[in-house]
């Protein structure tokens, strides 16, 4: 964000690099995309529709090709879920039989057409209104994680199933929509964008269109935190990715009381208070009684535990005799709880409890530790180190909501916050790029074969950096033994 002299709407200072405050103002669903500077969109004829397709969320933008003006905005739900959380259990169900395929194939489709009726619906006014703009829609872009866009084409995803995992379509497709069993966009041409390679989907070449543009040849680390995390970097001309499969665990999946960011969640938790009265304090969505807790709020409650002195650098929940030696205080001492031969953090309170596990400490450690190591090893191969790095972009929904302090804290990030960019949803940003301009599509297919694709199953290194990054790093320079 540039002094401009207005103050940000979040930490109210007059500039600030886009904090997590204004990115958390910042929703998703609003009417405004921030192109990079110098992206020029191409003017057409009619409406155009960009989809992001996520494993766990859909989104779609719908367009005014001729002004390249956004419309209206909508987001949902996958409705794949059915068949499983994670992107390996859509992969496993599609390649079981072709008639689960294409079972997940019709949700999919029939959740974006629906997508699209909304939008026009609401741009829309009239029965005559509403045929009019339906007929007006002339493309679309869709950019997802290989699998997803596998789905959406109906084709069987074999090569992700098994080493060296390869995509099962290399090049763009274009494709009528009535071919794929749309209704509203029967009419209208769909392009897939590229994936890069291996699970480094479409949606990671949709965040590089991007980060391209605001960067050029700089070198630039950019980041999708999830339960797929992909990983990419740019030093001069190389250009270097990965996923790292860090499982749902920082999403809320794996974890006894997660949840997805949806009422009754905790988003946030913080130490409040000085020793001796010390305590945890969370901050609950929709200031209703907390249900569960989502990843922000897990990747807060680590770090606070960890700063107070309940969890040691190795994750490992202290007894409440413990954590008094550890210098705790007694208000935290009594959250640590028994659970049969397990211990447990009461989070909240015992009107509505809401728990942090041992064992979900070791899956969030786990989901860090591949994360970061993913990184690590990127940053090996283009003989670069994190401090030299021009820019990190943090992408992706879930990573506008992730404390900057706390992500540092236990290690998901490097300790660089004046180069860390919340960015936001820049793989729904880029599939609009190449929705507005065909210019674009061509050189996010030339820079879809530019990059050299890392399996980190096959890189000794990954598993000794993962092993180094599940513990947490010292706090304020302290040696850890």
């Amino acid at each position: 964000m540039e002094n401009t002299g207005k103050r940000c709407p979040g930490c109210k200072r007059e500039s600030c690099a886009g904090c997590g405050i204004f990115q958390k103002l910042n929703t998703n669903k609003q009417l405004r995309v921030n192109f990079p500077e110098g992206f020029r969109a191409e003017p057409g004829e009619g409406l155009g529709i960009s989809f992001d397709v996520g494993t766990t969320t859909l989104a779609g933008m719908l367009w005014d090709l001729e002004k390249g003006a956004l419309l209206d905005a909508e987001t949902a739900a996958n409705p794949q879920a059915a068949f499983g959380a994670d992107v390996i259990s859509r992969i496993q169900g599609a390649n079981e039989s072709e008639e689960k395929l294409r079972q997940m194939q019709r949700l999919l489709v029939e959740k974006l057409d629906e997508l699209a009726r909304r939008m026009l619906d609401r741009c829309a006014s009239g029965e005559k209104g509403k045929e009019n703009s339906q007929s007006k829609v002339k493309r679309a872009v869709a950019a997802g994680n290989t699998a997803m866009c596998e789905i959406l084409l109906g084709i069987t995803p074999k090569g992700l199933a098994k080493a060296p995992f390869t995509p099962d379509y290399r090049e763009t497709v274009r494709v009528r929509g009535e071919d794929l069993g749309f209704s509203v966009l029967q009419a209208v041409e769909l392009t897939v964008l590229p994936p890069i390679g291996g699970y480094v989907g479409a949606d990671a070449l949709a965040v590089y269109c991007y980060v391209n543009h605001m960067e050029k040849e700089r070198s630039v680390l950019a980041v999708d935190i999830g339960t797929n995390g992909e990983i990419l970097l740019q030093k001069g001309k190389e250009k270097y990715a990965c996923s790292a499969a860090a499982g749902p665990a920082l999403e809320g999946g794996a974890v006894r009381c997660g949840m997805r960011a949806a009422k009754g969640a905790v988003d946030m938790v913080s130490l409040r208070g000085r020793f001796p009265m010390e305590d945890i304090v969370c901050r609950v969505i929709g200031e209703e009684k907390p249900v569960g807790i989502c990843g922000s709020g897990l990747v807060e409650a680590l770090a606070a535990l960890y700063k107070s002195g309940v969890l040691d650098h190795t994750g490992y929940l202290r007894t409440p005799q413990e954590a008094r030696k550890a210098g705790v205080s007694e208000r935290i001492c009594r959250r640590i709880q028994a659970a049969g031969e397990e211990r447990r953090f009461l989070l909240t309170d015992k009107d509505s409890p809401v728990y942090l596990f041992q064992e979900d400490v070791r899956h969030l450690q786990l989901a860090v530790g591949a994360i970061r190591a993913g990184m690590e090893v990127l940053l090996k191969k283009a003989d670069i180190k994190a401090g030299d790095l021009d820019q990190i972009y943090l992408a992706g929904a879930f990573g506008c909501y992730l404390s900057m302090e706390s992500s540092i804290a236990i290690g998901l990030l490097p300790d660089l916050p004046e180069k860390i960019r919340q960015a936001g949803n820049l793989a729904g940003t880029g599939a609009a790029m190449a929705l507005l301009s065909a210019q674009t599509v061509r050189e996010m297919e030339r820079e879809s074969r530019e990059f050299v694709h890392v399996e980190l199953a096959g890189e000794k290194a990954f598993q000794e950096l993962f092993l180094v990054h599940m513990n947490f790093p010292p706090q304020n320079g302290t040696v850890m033994v």
